[in-house]
């Protein structure tokens, strides 16, 4: 993917898993006012309701982004916005058809623009930062067993065999208000960083040091999305599962070619202002090579006369004296990666 001031590539994968009937899970990415997002959503509700959910939450929040009425002012404040009216949207949605009742999808999206990276979510899809041989989980759980594990009730070894995992205490869809966890301050991103974006059907049988295993062991990051799906269904695939797997690449090659120009340009601006300014002073300090001084011995002086400096001979009685010629010199200093493989391609299910 090419955009005017940083490259990104980005591979994915979805798949439905070893135990579901249909794939609940959807994912997007696309290009915003505010920069290029990637989304994951899971759905729940239901084989008629979750995947009506999880895109219809991401086709809210991309119309919010790419509404042309709003502007690149306060990002995380817009991507809270977004959020809440896809809430709004699924909310409606069901009003219309009480059959859905019950229907909500988790997000997680990122928001790329340069360097710099804002994180938003609900529920417990998350999102990592792999940079060189280090992971780091930039989201946290809205879910029962981590307020369990924060409160110091259950360890991380506890809170994975424990019934009350799938509980999430945040989702769109499900109360008035979704109140997502949006980053205030945007993360400084670094050349060949990775993004890793995904639904709790990966890290239920995925643990972070093999995805970062995994992730490292591959550059091709489409290649890496789909292994590390095939990883969680030899683990059990007891979801659906879901990865986004970004590649931040840095400046873009439209904006290295540019920045030579603007440096030219303003290199050239700077070279006429000096040339200018010393002409200037030139004429204002300077004496004029129309005047020409006689001695004036009475007084001790040198007498300045106005007249034409081609005549010779003597003036007023006495011998013409040249007038002096004083110079002053002024020196001039990927494209994104398409959907290459049928598990990858977004899967939107009928409903039953």
């Amino acid at each position: 993917m090419k955009i005017d001031t940083f490259d990104i590539i980005v591979g994915n994968a979805t798949d439905v898993g070893k135990i579901r009937e249909c794939n609940e899970d959807y994912l997007s990415h696309f290009v915003t006012t505010y920069g290029y997002c990637i989304i994951v959503c899971d759905g729940m509700g239901g084989h008629a309701a979750g995947d009506v959910a999880s895109q219809g939450a991401i086709e809210a929040i991309k119309h919010y982004l790419q509404d042309g009425k709003v502007t690149k002012l306060d990002t995380p404040n817009s991507l809270l916005n977004a959020i809440e009216f896809a809430n709004y949207k699924l909310r409606e949605t069901v009003q219309q058809n009480p059959a859905l009742t019950g229907m909500g999808t988790t997000c997680v999206m990122a928001l790329i623009y340069d360097a710099e990276m804002f994180v938003a979510h609900a529920g417990d899809s998350r999102i990592y930062l792999i940079r060189d041989h280090s992971i780091k989980q930039l989201s946290k759980d809205h879910s029962t067993i981590q307020n369990l594990i924060d409160a110091g009730v259950l360890t991380e070894a506890e809170a994975k065999v424990s019934e009350k995992r799938n509980q999430i205490t945040k989702a769109i869809g499900i109360f008035e208000k979704v109140e997502p966890t949006v980053t205030k301050e945007a993360f400084q991103l670094k050349n060949n960083d990775r993004i890793l974006l995904c639904s709790d059907g990966l890290t239920a049988h995925v643990s972070d040091e093999e995805i970062l295993e995994i992730i490292n062991a591959n550059t091709d990051v489409q290649i890496a999305s789909l292994e590390l799906i095939e990883k969680a269904n030899n683990g059990g695939g007891s979801d659906n599962i879901t990865v986004q797997l970004i590649q931040y690449i840095g400046k873009s090659s439209i904006a290295r070619k540019k920045r030579p120009i603007k440096k030219m340009l303003r290199l050239g601006i700077i070279t006429l202002i000096v040339a200018v300014l010393g002409y200037v002073i030139y004429n204002k300090f300077m004496p004029s090579r129309n005047e020409k001084t006689v001695p004036n011995s009475s007084q001790g002086k040198t007498d300045t006369i106005p007249g034409d400096t081609t005549n010779s001979g003597i003036i007023g009685g006495e011998e013409k004296m040249p007038a002096s010629k004083n110079q002053d010199k002024v020196k001039n200093g990927g494209n994104i990666n398409k959907h290459n493989s049928a598990i990858d391609t977004l899967k939107q299910k009928p409903p039953k």
